[in-house]
């Protein structure tokens, strides 16, 4: 079944853009720009025309695109898998719903964690050429935590997928109920709404920290790939990861169950 939703993945044109994009932006600084070392640090600066910029930031614009661009297009074979004719094909054969459930995570995960190392690999092509070794940190920046976050969405449209039997419902409900997660991590915006309201700080935040565990959080695993990408290694916050695993527990079992007592 994994081997099924992977080459049924493959052929989907929409997440062709993922490397596609990488390709573009490496072309184009190939033949408009440049790269150099950055003079205080182990990763390097992008030049487009007169203009050094981090190579940091402009990876986090063009993930930013990346994840988009993928949270429209993954989910795409989920909700025609959800359809009863799809559906009753594909449980009449010996495939438990269990089975069907878990290989489809783990199908959708190769494929994050196959572009994801295609874009490493351009990236690295780009950076080698001007005799710069791509940095480590953004190695394991692109393979693990752009990943992590996608399934972090993923996992939000699939249970709303199951909910509403509507693949345009459960990519918007999913996208922005994950996007929400951000502002559980930023306990200033939080206290800043806490005071406007005229609540209580201690019952708020309590209440606050409790709903954090309810959504799956890519905005933490989004903040952490971020932080690599400026700071490096060392600024990995352990506490934020676990964290952020612990949020995708609840939707991913409920998905689970909410399929398993799904009619078709």
């Amino acid at each position: 079944m994994i081997r099924f939703t992977v080459r049924t993945l493959l052929k989907n044109r929409v997440l062709w853009a993922w490397p596609g994009i990488f390709i573009l932006f490496v072309g184009a600084i190939a033949v408009w720009g440049g790269i150099s070392p950055a003079p205080s640090s182990s990763s390097y600066l992008i030049e487009l025309g007169d203009i050094d910029l981090p190579a940091g930031m402009i990876i986090n614009q063009i993930v930013s695109m990346v994840i988009l661009i993928t949270i429209i297009g993954m989910p795409t074979h989920f909700a025609e898998s959800l359809k009863p004719e799809r559906a009753s094909l594909l449980l009449s054969k010996p495939i438990s719903r269990t089975e069907f459930f878990f290989s489809d995570i783990a199908g959708v995960s190769i494929i994050y964690i196959l572009y994801a190392a295609i874009s490493v690999i351009l990236l690295a092509l780009l950076t080698i050429v001007h005799g710069i070794l791509f940095p480590f940190q953004h190695v394991i920046a692109l393979l693990i935590f752009l990943p992590l976050t996608l399934i972090a969405y993923y996992i939000t449209i699939i249970l709303f997928i199951i909910l509403t039997n509507s693949y345009l419902g459960g990519v918007l409900l999913g996208y922005f109920l994950t996007g929400f997660s951000a502002l559980f991590i930023n306990v200033e915006q939080f206290m800043k709404m806490v005071k406007l309201f005229g609540l209580e700080d201690t019952y708020a935040v309590t209440i606050f920290k409790i709903a954090g565990y309810f959504i799956p959080s890519a905005a933490a695993f989004q903040q952490i790939m971020q932080d690599m990408f400026n700071s490096g290694l060392s600024s990995i916050d352990l506490s934020l990861f676990g964290y952020a695993f612990a949020t995708c527990l609840p939707f991913l079992l409920l998905s689970y169950y909410l399929l398993q007592k799904k009619q078709f």
